[in-house]
């Protein structure tokens, strides 16, 4: 594959697309009575109920979350269901036929597709032709290239590139209707539309193929789209190709008596307005690719949403077998231009639904923000898209949309969360007044960062040290520039007045000292967590030291010395001891051994749906008995032997940390567990407990937080759920979205990481609090 910046460009009706052709009475008849057909097949995709709720009530909705409720998998299914008759051969196409029908989609193959998809809008749609992407574009996908040659939906669409240009057109049509469908349930247009026609073209060479649109020109949102070649469309009908082409755009529309704007070149003597007048539409002649004298000025948010109209400039990836990149494929063309439409309604709808919010996101931003949220990987650093409400632009009394709730990870999976109502979602823009309760903006696959970040935000005890004083005061002598920049963090989300905030220092500082997360692709939350601990609790340590050396008492005994310069606030919450007895087989000789640990890695059971935490937990304290390669050698036998491993836990910490081992291997794949591990809000660890703990109440736990994983192993989205101290309520970490939810909510089939605090969390003793 390579790629080529292809344009899209507002053009005039032809005079062979509007040439007369007396057309048999009895076809017009049967084309009459068939339209009502088709409307009643139109009605039957349901519109979203609205209802009216308060001024406050506001559905949020990220840019993500919105393009993948029309990109679904039932879309991409439209798109490759014939990709493997295409690979089967001609020899096989009744088998293969029926194979089409029973295509389905898997996580993976949907999954793959989204990362291609993000990969087309990695360089961002420019508005106009006056966009060269030049030698960056294909520098930058030469580092894509070795995950388009492992991704399957990359065969699949190649595949169909070999069809013929009819075959070609049939398959993205039924995609288009499809995306179609899906922004009829998500959007309706007002009264006024327009018809709108383009051509491709690729420096100075134009495709075979155009395009057609049905748009509402007071906002830019594209109702309808239609992909043709005009020698294609004269040869199978005797009608106009106008008069097919605005036919098509409409049928979804009929009997909606909408006024329609057309270009003043398809006029063909009044008849197509006769035509359309019987479906319900009227009709009114603009001058030739002229903006409408109503358009708003220039520079005003309307002028911006609406300027794609006049056309468009993005990267396209073309076959490598294409040297001239015209006249060749249209297949791969017209697919970039359906994906750059959805793309473009994302935008549309984004930016007329969070006008309130006061940020504003070009096109071009607005496109590389949403490809690096969608991809695997990526190599740009992008701002963060404002949230999306459900009020409409055009009314002040906007009626909400209360629909089944979607939530979308960062490269594709969606997993519904069923309905709630509005109420469930308010948000405060202003006087934000949850101390605590602070969301945190994703800065490109940041979400394992920020759902770590909530959970230490949660831990009061941590909290109430760090932003102490004295520790402030104590922590800028020392100069530990990981610990001040997560104690700014700190104070903001528990003494800001933003309902979300941006780490972005915080992950800059992190990213310099730990080179392996200086990227954008996602990484493992667990992993992240270990390490900022550790680097914390070095920082503590230093902080220890200067205190030591500055004091007057010097000459302090070696034993203290080193509790004073080792154990720090990290150590002495999350620092828990494990204890392991091995035992030989062949004499009975004993050893004792311990060990610390931070967190907890649980194995989940295998081959069963559902478990529970404490059968994770008996799987990990299980005796196990090693053999074979691992036996360990005895110091009485002195030799090998085969040896029993007894665990037990000999010092509960306080705070206990249990991370899930749902990444393993499946044969030489590696897969995610999906298993259903129900956990407790209360935890009792007595069972696990060494012989050596006497005091069993330091056995009892109580949950705080929970990270929460969606999607699979190379691509997934990271949330938290946290119990917050100051409210004693239950809130939903999404990034920026913050969600106060029940505690009856709190379990979840996707937990990958649960903290629990041996004592309930109180209100943080923090001054200004």
């Amino acid at each position: 594959m390579k790629a080529k910046a292809l344009s899209v460009k507002e053009c005039a009706w032809m005079s062979e697309d509007c040439h007369l052709v007396d057309i048999p009475r009895e076809a017009t008849q049967r084309d009459t009575l068939c339209l009502p057909n088709i409307f009643q097949k139109s009605k039957k995709v349901k519109p979203l109920t609205k209802t009216r709720p308060s001024p406050n009530c506001q559905v949020y909705y990220t840019a993500r979350e919105l393009l993948l409720e029309v990109l679904d998998r039932e879309a991409i299914r439209e798109l490759i269901r014939r990709a493997a008759g295409v690979k089967a051969g001609p020899n096989r196409q009744s088998h293969c036929q029926s194979r089409e029908q029973s295509t389905d989609v898997s996580e993976e193959g949907y999954a793959d597709a989204v990362t291609w998809f993000s990969v087309v809008l990695q360089s961002g749609l420019s508005l106009g032709e006056n966009c060269n992407f030049g030698h960056d574009l294909n520098v930058k996908l030469d580092g894509w290239q070795g995950v388009l040659k492992r991704n399957s939906i990359q065969a699949d669409l190649l595949s169909l590139t070999r069809l013929e240009d009819g075959e070609k057109l049939e398959v993205l049509s039924a995609f288009c209707g499809h995306i179609t469908q899906r922004y009829q349930a998500l959007h309706t247009p007002g009264p006024n539309l327009a018809v709108k026609k383009y051509r491709l073209s690729s420096q100075q060479e134009h495709y075979s193929l155009y395009l057609a649109l049905l748009c509402d020109p007071s906002s830019g949102f594209i109702c309808n789209m239609y992909l043709y070649c005009p020698e294609q469309l004269q040869r199978q009908s005797k009608k106009s190709v106008v008069e097919q082409v605005v036919r098509h755009l409409l049928r979804p529309f009929c009997n909606h008596r909408c006024v329609v704007q057309l270009d003043s070149s398809a006029w063909m003597e009044e008849r197509l307005t006769h035509i359309l007048s019987r479906l319900g539409f009227t009709i009114h002649f603009v001058p030739a690719v002229k903006r409408p004298p109503s358009s708003p000025p220039e520079g005003s948010m309307m002028s911006e949403l609406i300027a794609h109209l006049q056309g468009w400039t993005g990267p396209a990836l073309v076959p490598l077998s294409d040297p001239k990149g015209t006249g060749v494929d249209v297949f791969l063309p017209g697919l970039w231009v359906t994906l750059h439409v959805i793309c473009i309604n994302t935008f549309v709808l984004h930016t007329l639904q969070s006008q309130c919010s006061g940020k504003k996101v070009n096109l071009t931003q607005f496109t590389r923000t949403l490809a690096s949220q969608l991809a695997m990987n990526s190599s740009t650093a992008v701002p963060v898209l404002p949230r999306l409400n459900s009020s409409s632009y055009q009314e002040k009394n906007v009626s909400n949309i209360c629909k089944q709730r979607t939530n979308t990870n960062i490269c594709g999976q969606v997993t519904v969360k069923g309905k709630h109502r509005c109420s469930s979602a308010v948000r405060l823009q202003n006087n934000w007044n949850r101390p605590g309760v602070c969301g945190l903006d994703n800065s490109g696959n940041s979400c394992y960062l920020n759902a770590v970040l909530q959970c230490l935000c949660s831990t009061v005890p941590l909290v109430e040290h760090l932003l102490d004083q004295e520790t402030r005061r104590e922590l800028e002598k020392s100069k530990c520039l990981v610990a001040e920049v997560f104690v700014r963090l700190l104070e903001e989300m528990w003494l800001g007045t933003n309902s979300s905030c941006a780490p972005v220092e915080a992950r800059s500082v992190l990213c310099s000292i730990f080179p392996q997360f200086n990227n954008y692709s996602q990484q493992d939350a667990q992993e992240l967590l270990l390490f900022l601990l550790n680097t914390l609790h070095d920082d503590l340590k230093k902080v220890a030291k200067d205190q030591m050396h500055c004091s007057i008492r010097q000459q302090r005994q070696e034993h203290n010395r080193y509790c004073t310069t080792e154990s720090t606030i990290v150590s002495q919450l999350f620092e828990g001891q494990l204890s392991y007895i091995t035992l030989c087989m062949h004499c009975d000789q004993q050893a004792y051994s311990t060990q610390t640990f931070t967190v907890l890695s649980l194995p989940i059971p295998a081959g069963i749906l559902k478990c529970s935490i404490q059968d994770c937990l008996s799987l990990f304290f299980e005796q196990t008995v090693l053999t074979g390669g691992e036996q360990l050698l005895c110091s009485v036998c002195r030799m090998r032997r085969e040896t029993a491993v007894i665990t037990s836990l000999d010092k509960p910490p306080e705070i206990l940390m249990l991370h899930l081992k749902r990444f393993g291997c499946k044969g030489k794949k590696q897969v995610k567990l999906r298993t259903n591990v129900a956990f407790p809000m209360k935890l009792d660890l007595t069972p696990f407990l060494s012989s050596s703990v006497h005091n069993v109440s330091d056995s009892s736990y109580h949950l705080y937080a929970v990270v929460n994983h969606t999607g699979h192993l190379n691509m997934g989205h990271y949330t938290a759920l946290c119990h917050n101290a100051s409210a004693q309520t239950w809130h939903l970490f999404d990034d920026s979205l913050v969600r106060e939810v029940q505690d009856t909510l709190v379990q979840s089939p996707n937990a990958y990481m649960l903290l629990y605090s041996r004592k309930p969390f109180q209100k943080p003793k923090i001054q200004g609090l």
